[in-house]
């Protein structure tokens, strides 16, 4: 029996095929292609610094795009391989030695784009993982901070989590304009997402607490649950839930917030309504997939979810909307539909207005056989009695442009 290359998590895609077609060192450049075209941040840029750039594929693009004679530099705690136009260096990004050694290479020019792509080792604590991406993200921002001109833009990519709205708090303070946006060549199960900041304000002087993970990432005390924000804001602890009664539940939204995972296993007497739920042709691999794991869905994901409820929740005769209020029998006088009415309106309108435009192509016609009726009499071309003897013999109101320029082309005048 053959074996089978084994990949995670479909990594080798379509994205990661035509990386290696372009020549591009990693699927993630297209990432910052699609990113640029939807901002367009890399042509206006003079300046740029990368930082986490390993292997170099974010520097490769920023190269092609960016303007003849630009300053690129890439840092990374990996070695990058040399790539033209790209002064590239190792060290890490935490230290003052990096800062001395981005200082060197920039002289006295300020970054206009400051680009982070990078993450730690994620492993299986989740919680930990995305705290280590966002104070990884916070650490970019302290360094573009001393580096950014003003104007200047910012990306990073963060992990939805609970320290998600709280760097996003951060990077409201220092930029003009703030979006969240996860680019098609972001793989869908990852919990990705690219925060593109723009318009850097560039404060004179800033609190360093303002940049201190411990105390942005403090935890506060919240005055009521928010079960719609949750949902794109993990709870710490695992709970999961058969998927059987996420199709009965009255509050989908409370149950994607607070639950995990939702489950189609069952012991051998188990529950009817899920093994029935199980063999349904709407609960594809695609969705079995998406209940695995609540975390790492986005927003597209979570709309597909709802919709397949309400697909269960119909082949199982369950209500799909709120039943209204049972309405007070009373005579009510009947109106007929006014959209004949409507429609014939219309119809006469346009009728009108078609005539209307008619009339003045005919008389614009008119006028301008006239004009060179006049120019050609005042050139000599033309007899004034030839006119005269038309109108005469044909009528005015019979003799049209048309025919005009026909009796014209017989006389040969």
């Amino acid at each position: 029996m053959a074996l089978q290359k084994k990949h995670a998590k479909g990594r080798l895609d379509k994205w990661y095929k035509l990386a290696k077609e372009k020549g591009y060192r990693a699927r993630a450049a297209f990432k910052l292609i699609q990113l640029n075209r939807k901002y367009g941040f890399l042509e206006r840029s003079k300046v740029l610094l990368d930082l986490c750039a390993a292997p170099g594929s974010w520097c490769q693009v920023a190269a092609e795009t960016m303007p003849t004679n630009s300053l690129i530099v890439g840092v990374d705690l990996a070695p990058i391989k040399p790539i033209a136009k790209v002064i590239t260096f190792q060290s890490d990004i935490t230290t003052e030695k990096c800062r001395a050694t981005i200082r060197q290479h920039l002289k006295t020019w300020k970054a206009d784009t400051v680009l982070h792509d990078g993450a730690p080792n994620v492993g299986t604590a989740w919680v930990q993982d995305s705290f280590n991406q966002a104070e990884l993200a916070l650490q970019s921002m302290k360094l573009a901070t001393e580096f950014l001109i003003e104007g200047g833009t910012f990306v990073t990519k963060v992990f939805r989590s609970k320290e998600y709205n709280k760097l996003l708090w951060v990077f409201n303070q220092l930029f003009t304009k703030v979006e969240a946006t996860k680019p098609p060549s972001s793989r869908n199960v990852s919990a990705e997402i690219f925060v593109v900041a723009r318009g850097f304000k560039a404060p004179k002087h800033l609190d360093p607490r303002f940049l201190d993970p411990k105390f942005v990432f403090a935890e506060t005390v919240e005055a009521a649950p928010n079960n719609e924000a949750k949902v794109f804001n993990p709870e710490v602890k695992k709970q999961e839930l058969p998927a059987s009664e996420f199709i009965e539940t009255t509050d989908p939204i409370a149950v994607l917030s607070t639950y995990n995972k939702l489950s189609f296993e069952q012991a051998r007497n188990g529950d009817v309504a899920l093994a029935a739920l199980n063999r349904m042709p709407e609960t594809t691999e695609e969705i079995r997939t998406c209940c695995a794991d609540l975390r790492v869905l986005g927003r597209k994901d979570f709309k597909m979810l709802l919709k397949w409820r309400l697909k269960a929740r119909e082949a199982f005769g369950m209500p799909t909307k709120n039943t209204k209020m049972p309405e007070v029998s009373e005579e009510v006088a009947e109106v007929e539909s006014m959209d004949d009415e409507l429609k014939i309106q219309e119809e006469l309108q346009a009728l009108k207005d078609k005539d209307s435009a008619k009339r003045k192509r005919e008389r614009r016609r008119e006028n301008e056989m006239k004009q060179k009726d006049i120019v050609r009499m005042q050139l000599h071309m033309v007899a004034p009695m030839v006119s005269l003897l038309f109108s005469v013999v044909f009528g005015p109101h019979i003799l049209t442009p048309n025919f005009r320029i026909l009796v014209w082309n017989k006389l040969d005048l």
